[in-house]
C-alpha cells in the first residue's frame, strides 16, 4: 500500500437519552499530528467516555483526552521510544489529575470516571491503551478492518470500567506492535452496534469502508474540514439516532492513497 501524510477527522455528537434530559455530550475526542525535522509524523489520538452516573463525567472525559495528547507529544518530542511503560506512565499522570480535581472539589473520585482509547503512531511502530468500553480498529494491511480489543464490558449491562477504578490499572490494556499502521479508527460505545459485530467480535466491515475510501481522497485540509463537518452532521443523523441514544464519538485516520 502507499503512504502519503496522515489525515484525521474525528468528532464526537450528544445522544438523544442525553439531549432529553438536558445533559451535554459527555465524551472526548482529540489528536494531533507531529512532524520531526526529517519530516517524519507521529499521530496521537485519544476518545473518551464519561460515566453517566458520573457528576463530573464531561470534564473527566475533555481532561484526560487532551492530556493524553500533551504527554505523549512530550515523549515523542523527546524522541523517546514509546514502551508499556510509557503508557502506564501517561495513565498513572492522569489519574493523579482525576484525583487532585476530586481532592480539590471534595468530591468522591468516582464522580470523575471515564473510558480511556488512545493510539500512538510512529512511522514503524505503534502503540494502542484502551481502558473500559469502545473500540479501537485498525487496518491489518490487507484492507481488513479489526479490532485491537474486543470492548471490556462489566458484570452487568450497559456497565464497564474506568480509568478512576484502580490506582494499578490492572484493567489497562497496552499493545506495542513493531509494524506499520496505515489506517485506525476510534468510537465509543455509543456506537459499538453499528461498528462492530457482536455475534462474532469482528468488526462490521461496510461501515469503515464507506469512510475510510473517501478519507484517503482527501488531498487539502479544507475536504479534511468539509469531511469533518458532515461527520459531526452523519453522528447526530436520525439514521444514527434511530439506532443508539447515547453520546457518540468517531476518528478516523489514514495515510493510505487512494
Amino acid at each position: 500500500m502507499i503512504q502519503s501524510k496522515w489525515k484525521a477527522i474525528g468528532r464526537s455528537a450528544t445522544g438523544t437519552s442525553h439531549t432529553a434530559t438536558g445533559k451535554t455530550c459527555e465524551d472526548a475526542v482529540r489528536y494531533h499530528i507531529l512532524t520531526d525535522d526529517e519530516g517524519n509524523e507521529a499521530l496521537v489520538c485519544a476518545a473518551c467516555d464519561g460515566a453517566g452516573s458520573a457528576l463530573h463525567a464531561q470534564w473527566a472525559a475533555t481532561y484526560t483526552a487532551d492530556k493524553v495528547i500533551e504527554l505523549a507529544i512530550q515523549q515523542l518530542v523527546h524522541k523517546e521510544d514509546i514502551t508499556e511503560c510509557h503508557i502506564y506512565a501517561i495513565a498513572e499522570d492522569i489519574y493523579d489529575g482525576l484525583r487532585l480535581e476530586a481532592q480539590a472539589r471534595e468530591m468522591p473520585l468516582n464522580e470523575y470516571s471515564c473510558t480511556l482509547l488512545g493510539c500512538i503512531i510512529m512511522p514503524h511502530k505503534a502503540a494502542f491503551f484502551q481502558v473500559g468500553d469502545g473500540a479501537i480498529v485498525r487496518n491489518d494491511g490487507s484492507g481488513h478492518y479489526v479490532p485491537v480489543w474486543w470492548p471490556h464490558n462489566g458484570e452487568y449491562q450497559n456497565s464497564t470500567s474506568f480509568l478512576v477504578d484502580d490506582s494499578s490499572f490492572a484493567n489497562l490494556n497496552v499493545t506495542i506492535l513493531e509494524e506499520e499502521v496505515n489506517e485506525i479508527a476510534m468510537l465509543t460505545d455509543g456506537l459499538q452496534m453499528l461498528a462492530l459485530r457482536m455475534e462474532d467480535q469482528t468488526a462490521h466491515q461496510p461501515f469503515f469502508n464507506s469512510f475510510f475510501p473517501v478519507l484517503r481522497c482527501a488531498d487539502v485540509a479544507d475536504k479534511l474540514g468539509s469531511l469533518n463537518e458532515k461527520l459531526a452532521a452523519y453522528l447526530d443523523s436520525p439514521a444514527i439516532n434511530d439506532r443508539t441514544d447515547d453520546d457518540k464519538t468517531l476518528f478516523l485516520a489514514t495515510r493510505l492513497l487512494p
